[in-house]
């Protein structure tokens, strides 16, 4: 399965651990592919950046050496009423990689009702990893 992390799945994995970073734990254990998307990867360095400039720099290279597919972001927008205007670029590079699940705490993405890619938040894709 391919899945994309979101910003916000990324932060809590590897600055709070908890079940987010436990769930990344076992996505490195398993087969799935895991992507991050150019916009996702600079909107993660630049919260870093903001939030925890004293080890900004550290946890972005550190994850850079993780088991994670970086990729460019889709050139071409789509029409999309997601609410939040910045989670479509995300939705678009979900599209463009024929990603299977975008894995992501952001409400507004729970809530939108896609058909593809499915919407898993770090709790729901624990729990069915764990009844694999």
């Amino acid at each position: 399965m391919k899945i994309m992390l979101d910003t916000n799945v990324i932060i809590s994995a590897l600055i709070f651990g908890g079940r987010a970073g436990k769930l990344l734990e076992l996505l490195f254990d398993s087969e799935h592919e895991l992507y991050v998307s150019e916009y996702v990867d600079k909107e993660f360095l630049e919260k870093l950046r903001i939030k925890w400039p004293d080890k900004a720099e550290k946890v972005y290279n550190f994850y850079h050496t993780l088991d994670i597919r970086f990729c460019e972001s889709a050139k071409e927008s789509i029409e999309n009423t997601l609410r939040d205007k910045k989670d479509v670029q995300v939705l678009c590079d979900a599209l463009y990689y024929q990603i299977d699940v975008i894995l992501t705490g952001d409400k507004d993405f729970l809530e939108a009702k896609l058909d593809k890619p499915l919407i898993y938040s770090p709790g729901m894709m624990y729990d069915y990893l764990s009844s694999e």
